[in-house]
């Protein structure tokens, strides 16, 4: 059986060490007696040869661990297999993912960044050649954060977990309950029996402390057209689209970038916050000092080559020496009075 489960499920070779960690005999078994086809609880109580009231009891509990989906089919619920990869990124988020040996956990990781490049790369590609290309991906673009707080006052269901990529990386001690799902997307979270919904403050509160831990916001931006998806609270180190780009070279493009900082080095006070903000170095030290009030203070210097866009500086800055203009020319310049900093 565990042969085929394995072929099955679409185990990674570098997990297979670990399958007793994350699936048990009784879901291999549902998911060999639910290969290619969907059952209701009765079916797959014929098809496992056990009462309806066990085979219910299973899938529900397969279901809230992301081993089968549930699907609705002409008015009746049924159940279908997973994938690993759905398993494995619950199994991260809530489970025993800690009781891997880190060095293993890192060779999982790297197949899942794999795996999620391998899953993009043709929208990835498309759209640096500007050609058209579906949005597969919903977090597409890098937002500041009142854009990200006017999605939340248009949601009517939120619901909070943590991060999948944070949780599988762990390359940083940034928080990891953070991950924000809307509407739709916050149901079928709350469905499986996980997550935590949140008043609409609730969760605008929790976007501006994201904020103050350094963490970038990512959504759709297109999403009054498409709907609301989820709100992401990243970091450049953990984050699979932010990892992704930087393999891939698509900063800018995918995910998208809308604004750029805008330094004035007159007003800047050296106070080096923009420098310890930054994930990609798009401030920096270089290595000379001034005296600002009597004291020397590491220059601060800006690459706008560098930035993402994401606003984590002009959140910060005391002085007001840094803004967010758009990319395409319109709109005000947004800076820290308005970003909630």
């Amino acid at each position: 059986m565990l042969e085929e489960f394995v072929e099955a499920f679409g185990v990674w070779d570098e997990a297979r060490p670990y399958l007793g960690l994350i699936v048990d005999d009784e879901e291999m078994r549902l998911v060999l007696a639910l290969r290619g086809q969907s059952a209701t609880a009765e079916e797959a109580a014929v098809r496992l040869e056990m009462p309806v009231d066990e085979a219910a009891a299973l899938l529900q509990r397969a279901y809230s661990r992301c081993v089968v989906d549930k699907v609705e089919e002409e008015g009746r619920v049924a159940y279908a297999a997973g994938t690993f990869w759905g398993r494995l990124d619950h199994f991260a988020k809530y489970e025993n993912w800690d009781d891997i040996p880190t060095a293993d956990r890192r060779a999982i990781d790297r197949r899942f960044l794999d795996e999620f490049i391998a899953r993009h790369r043709s929208t990835i590609q498309l759209k640096m050649q500007g050609l058209e290309a579906e949005n597969s991906l919903p977090n597409d673009t890098v937002l500041l954060l009142p854009e990200v707080e006017e999605m939340l006052d248009a949601a009517t269901l939120i619901a909070v977990q943590p991060c999948d990529c944070r949780r599988l990386g762990q390359y940083c001690h940034r928080p990891v309950g953070t991950c924000l799902s809307l509407d739709d997307a916050a149901r079928a979270i709350l469905n499986r029996g996980h997550g935590r919904p949140l008043a609409r403050e609730e969760a605008k509160e929790l976007v501006r402390w994201a904020d103050r831990q350094g963490l970038m916001h990512t959504a759709d931006s297109d999403w009054r057209a498409r709907g609301l998806h989820a709100i992401c609270n990243c970091c450049a180190c953990d984050c699979y689209p932010f990892r992704a780009a930087m393999e891939l070279g698509s900063k800018g493009v995918w995910p998208r970038s809308c604004w750029v900082a805008a330094y004035d080095s007159a007003a800047c006070t050296l106070c080096g916050a923009c420098v310890r903000r930054c994930h990609f170095d798009a401030f920096y030290h270089d290595g000379t000092a001034s005296l600002v009030e009597g004291k020397e203070k590491p220059n601060v210097r800006f690459d706008a080559g560098r930035c993402w866009g994401c606003g984590l500086c002009a959140n910060t800055c005391p002085s007001g020496a840094i803004t967010m203009a758009r990319l395409d020319g319109g709109g005000e310049p947004i800076g820290e009075s308005r970003s909630g900093g």
